[in-house]
């Protein structure tokens, strides 16, 4: 047998190297379709996560311990793990997901914005601070302006973004901040503002070259209860779709020559605001690693080639054509309290019943494990799992999913009964601003 059919039989191996469990789901499901998967886990407070459902192993060396250059395939699920992506990667593996510059461009929100004014993006202004005292000043010294607060580098991993109310609310805030954490050099952001639709483009590249087939666009909701009302928790719902092309697909796509240059591999989502005021279109930041809840929602939904093979396709920057589906895929999330806090650990050992036999292909699974009874909350920070189903129609997308919520039985549940009217007026907002929803035929 010579070398090349050698390695077009040799089986695939996965190894998903996480910072909170967020890519648990993905490992049950590449497990489930039958592939080797093995994952390790960063953060000591999700360690129970995925027991009795996924491979598990103790530490980021066991993985290389073994690791085939010709067979095995790295998945970093977060941002955070850049140098042991790079590392990986240096080393003759397959990566997806993860690299120092994608880090930079996430948790560094000037340098992000540089890149992005270096394309052609415009931002709302923005002020970058290193010092609370001199956020404090700034807010006082311009009253009239309604500023969010963007952490940036270490500080984000210590404090939420924040949209103030007022001049008051802004200063409270930065007090408190000042308070609770303890650095020396705080990096933040104030930003002018801006009332519209948030609406995020993600585009995907192997090595510097545009994959046009995979750019897809997302709206979802973060805040806990419905109207848009309470704590912020990342995201609670969404509606995601592949584009034929818009117009801000064409804004996202001045990146591609940036990404040639640095020959950018994997995804590259843009965040923007569309304004309501006037239809331009603002830059807010990137997500260049895995969505959650985007990414699951899509992948479960529009992909049928299956997770491992796309996983696999991409990381080695093989993918040449692709099988999906065409319309709208959505997906609601269910968690327990004290959701969306991490300050705190959620209850471990929660009965999971009631999942209905149709919707365990639609189903998620985050801070979940397995014990004598079935499945069951794994501690963690409660966030529970994710129902998805797709439809032509943007206003059906969510009928399953609810019903699933609905039909859950677990303790102390939460999830949004009002996304679809949410998204529905978020869509005629867009298109009204001149942005079309457009799905196209997928080939």
């Amino acid at each position: 047998m010579n070398l090349i059919h050698t390695l077009m039989v040799m089986k695939t191996r996965y190894n998903i190297v996480s910072e909170t469990g967020d890519g648990m789901g993905f490992a049950a499901r590449l497990t489930q379709e039958g592939e080797a998967c093995r994952m390790w886990i960063r953060n000591p407070d999700a360690k129970s996560v995925g027991d009795n459902i996924v491979d598990k192993v103790g530490d980021f060396e066991d993985l290389l311990a073994d690791a085939d250059r010709s067979s095995d395939v790295f998945v970093f699920d977060a941002s955070g793990n850049g140098v042991m992506a790079d590392y990986v990667k240096q080393n003759g593996f397959a990566v997806l997901g993860g690299s120092v510059l994608a880090d930079k461009l996430e948790r560094d929100r000037t340098f992000g914005a540089e890149v992005m004014q270096d394309a052609g993006i415009e931002i709302p202004h923005t002020v970058s601070f290193s010092s609370f005292e001199e956020g404090v000043e700034f807010v006082r010294n311009n009253p009239d302006v309604r500023w969010v607060y963007k952490p940036s580098k270490q500080l984000g991993d210590l404090s939420p973004s924040h949209v103030s109310y007022d001049t008051e609310d802004l200063i409270e805030m930065l007090e408190n901040i000042s308070k609770e954490v303890d650095i020396v050099d705080p990096q933040f952001e104030l930003q002018a503002f801006e009332k519209g639709v948030a609406f995020s483009t993600e585009l995907w590249f192997q090595h510097g070259e545009f994959i046009p087939p995979l750019t897809n666009h997302t709206l979802e909701r973060k805040e806990l209860m419905n109207e848009d009302i309470g704590p912020s928790g990342g995201c609670v719902g969404n509606l995601t779709w592949f584009c034929e092309g818009c117009r801000v697909c064409d804004e996202a796509k001045q990146f591609t020559k940036w990404a040639k240059q640095e020959r950018y591999h994997g995804m590259l989502d843009l965040n923007v605001i569309v304004a309501k005021r006037d239809g331009q279109i603002y830059g807010l930041e990137f997500t260049p690693r895995f969505g959650y809840d985007a990414s699951p929602t899509l992948f479960w939904e529009l992909a049928r080639d299956g997770l491992a093979k796309f996983f696999a396709d991409v990381a080695r920057g093989q993918v040449s054509s692709l099988d999906c589906r065409d319309g709208f895929a959505g997906a609601l999330r269910v968690t327990i309290n004290p959701w969306p806090t991490e300050r705190h650990s959620a209850e471990e050992n929660v009965p999971i019943r009631g999942i209905d036999k149709e919707m365990m292909d639609h189903l998620y699974l985050y801070n979940v494990k397995k014990n004598d009874s079935g499945l069951c909350s794994a501690g963690a920070w409660g966030i529970i799992c994710l129902f998805t189903n797709h439809s032509i129609s943007p206003i059906r997308c969510l009928d399953k999913p609810l019903q699933a919520c609905r039909d859950l039985r677990m303790k102390n549940k939460q999830f949004r009964t009002d996304l679809t009217k949410r998204f529905q007026e978020d869509i005629k907002t867009l298109e009204s601003l001149g942005v079309e929803i457009n799905i196209g035929e997928i080939t």
